[in-house]
């Protein structure tokens, strides 16, 4: 005759089943997930070799899917950003702003303003710009009203976070640390606040690394050496202001990179009437061996990878 079962084994048998089931979901789930962390990312400059205008905007995007924007250029270029937006879903992890100039926000602010394709932006990343002392010191070139589009669109998004120097943090898996931002001591310079207190950082992977310099002029040059001298060494360089009238050749022998990249047209990177300094900034780097890219020779859309 054939024993019957107890109930409490029989109840117990399935309890150890169902625990066995879960604990191989919760395996496979974290394998996924450990599968699609980023170990890879492709950093990509925009702009236009025949521009009239100097701009920014770069790209990065992770072996995982992830999309940051690094500015993004004019009004007028808000066309482009979108279209390479679309290209990823539509969906932007990261938008960094190093500074509210025109030729940094004006695209973002037009997507703001008539979000017609539905982008969705996580996380806004920018500069903490003192209002009252920009608006007494701004130029012509500052072109103000922009900035003040940009303030008055983002200034009650709770995605929209303001970076301090020395702040870290993950960016789509790279790490990110602020070298420069807008502080006490650029709302008492008398001119240019809002390049001088653009962000500078450093993006890291395991073992390459790119440094942004945005449009930092010289002014800031000796804090940024004296603080920050044992960590400006990367792989690659985005040259500040646009690689012209911005940091020197001092400042660019700490970084010791192996490509500078100069977000600038043929007009000012090729010219030869000692009007812009880039072209000596472009021979300084030749003579060292350092790869120069610049919107001319590649039409604006060199890239390089982070690991």
């Amino acid at each position: 005759m054939r024993k019957k079962c107890c109930p409490e084994k029989r109840i117990s048998h399935i309890t150890l089943c169902v625990f066995c089931l879960l604990l191989s979901f919760l395996f496979c789930t974290n394998a996924s997930a450990a599968e699609k962390k980023a170990t890879r990312w492709t950093i990509r400059q925009y702009g236009r070799g025949d521009a009239s205008r100097q701009s920014m905007f770069y790209t990065i995007r992770s072996n995982a899917g992830e999309l940051a924007v690094i500015d993004g250029g004019w009004k007028n270029d808000a066309g482009q950003v979108r279209d390479v937006i679309k290209k990823n879903g539509n969906v932007v992890n990261a938008w960094i702003i190093t500074h509210p100039h025109p030729d940094h926000v004006g695209a973002l602010v037009e997507i703001l303003k008539s979000n017609r394709t539905k982008i969705k932006i996580r996380k806004i990343y920018t500069i903490p710009v003192d209002r009252k002392a920009y608006k007494k010191t701004k130029k012509w070139w500052d072109e103000y009203d922009v900035y003040d589009e940009f303030y008055h669109l983002t200034r009650k998004m709770k995605k929209v976070k303001y970076l301090k120097e020395k702040d870290e943090l993950d960016l789509i898996g790279l790490k990110m640390k602020v070298f420069n931002s807008w502080d006490r001591s650029v709302s008492r310079l008398k001119v240019n606040l809002c390049n001088h207190g653009s962000l500078m950082f450093k993006l890291e992977g395991a073992r390459k690394s790119m440094l942004f310099c945005s449009d930092i002029g010289k002014v800031r040059q000796k804090r940024l050496i004296r603080r920050y001298k044992k960590e400006l060494a990367s792989t690659y360089v985005q040259c500040a202001h646009h690689g012209n009238w911005g940091l020197n050749k001092k400042f660019y022998r700490y970084v010791k990179p192996k490509i500078a990249f100069f977000d600038a047209p043929k007009m000012i990177t090729d010219d030869t009437s000692g009007k812009y300094s880039a072209p000596s900034l472009i021979r300084y780097f030749k003579k060292r061996g350092v790869k120069v890219y610049t919107f001319a020779n590649g039409n604006g859309k060199h890239t390089v990878k982070l690991s």
